[in-house]
Order: structure tokens, then sequence, then C-alpha cells
């Protein structure tokens, strides 16, 4: 079973899935956003077993070191789909969004295009080096909603040729997104990889809460 904790602040909030690395990233993600805003929401956050295998959309081979990725994000969503939400959402929020850093990031946003299930996604310092994301998220049909994107700004200065593609991942991943209708923002933080990571994650689930609260004139929340 998947580590899994429920955190709330106000009522009638946004439900937001945190992919997070563990329950301290978690706890800290929501004492920020409680710290950052008085909206109200909902952060339901689940902790991967096994972070290459459970967040990596489908199999891939290692980019550093020895560990390749599992393709366990279908299991994960399902777990997700069958059982998490069920239990979350037996009191329904009025908007559901997912969000994560790094393969987290990767993870959110995969989910978003794949399940249907997500009016946003935040992929904060998202892997978008993984192998074919690419060529997924041109050939999906993206859902109306919201998507947020960051990165590091040292974060593409990387020895690693494979990891050095995330900074124009990012933003062909953001034109993409325009092009697709979603409502999209693109920030840039400084420093590397893992600057301040839980900070970048309470921002950019901030900003969809935000969205939520004060949508575009033609955005699914009217």
């Amino acid at each position: 079973m998947i580590q899994h904790i429920e955190r709330e602040r106000g009522q009638g909030g946004p439900l937001v899935y945190l992919a997070a690395g563990d329950v301290r990233e978690a706890e800290t993600v929501f004492g920020l956003l409680c710290r950052n805003t008085a909206l109200p929401f909902r952060l339901a956050a689940f902790m991967a077993e096994d972070w290459n295998r459970d967040l990596s959309p489908w199999p891939a081979p290692p980019v550093f070191g020895k560990e390749g990725f599992g393709g366990g994000g279908a299991a994960t969503l399902a777990w997700l789909r069958q059982s998490y939400l069920p239990i979350v959402e037996k009191t329904p929020g009025p908007a559901r969004f997912i969000a994560g850093y790094s393969l987290g990031g990767l993870f959110s946003l995969w989910a978003f295009y794949e399940s249907g299930l997500f009016q946003g996604a935040a992929g904060c310092s998202p892997s978008l080096w993984f192998p074919g994301w690419g060529n997924y998220a041109a050939k999906k049909s993206a859902p109306k909603g919201v998507l947020y994107l960051s990165l590091g700004e040292r974060e593409p200065l990387t020895r690693n040729r494979v990891m050095q593609t995330v900074g124009d991942a990012l933003r062909s991943q953001y034109d993409l997104a325009q092009r697709q209708g979603l409502r999209a923002s693109l920030t840039w933080h400084p420093g590397g990889h893992f600057q301040d990571p839980e900070l970048r994650t309470a921002l950019g689930i901030q900003w969809m809460l935000e969205q939520q609260c004060n949508p575009s004139p033609d955005s699914e929340y009217d």
C-alpha cells in the first residue's frame, strides 16, 4: 500500500494531490501554503514506494547511475483512481489538481494528460528530459484546465547530456500547452535542481489555487 497523508486548510477548497518524496516534504509544502495563501484547500499527498519505478510513465534506461525507470506509473495512476480518490473524496471539492517535483512533476503532467481526472497540474522542475515525453505530449489531447511549469535556471547546466535538454523541453511543453488551449504559466527560479524544492512546489500549487478562484472567461470553472 502506498503511504499517504491528508491535510486541510479551511473548508470547501480544491483538492490537491501531491506526489511527494516523503512525509517531511509533504508537511513542509502544506506549511508553506498555509503561510503564503489564505485560500482554502485540501492536500492529499502520496509517497511512492520506489520513486524511479512508481512514478515513471513507461520504462526507460538509466540516465545517471545504474538504476533505470520501471514504468510503474500506470499502476500508481490506477491506485489513485481506484483506491485513493474514493478515500479522499467522500467530500468532493470544486476542483481537483495534481502536483509534484522532479520525477513527481513528470508523473503529475503525465497523469493530467493520461487520465482526464484533474483540472490542473503543476510540474515543478519536472523531469521533461525523460525519453519519449515530447512525442507523447504532442500526440495527446489535453483536457481543459491549467498547467504550471517551473525550472531552476541552472538545471540545464549539467554534464549529463540527457538532462541538458530539460530547459528546451520545458519551453516546448509550455508552447504546446498554449497551443492546446491550456491556461499555462512558466516560471524560472534561481539555482539548480535541489534548491528550495518544497517552496517551488508550494508556489506551483498556490498558482493553481489562484486560477481556480480567478478563472479566465472561457474556463471550465465558470
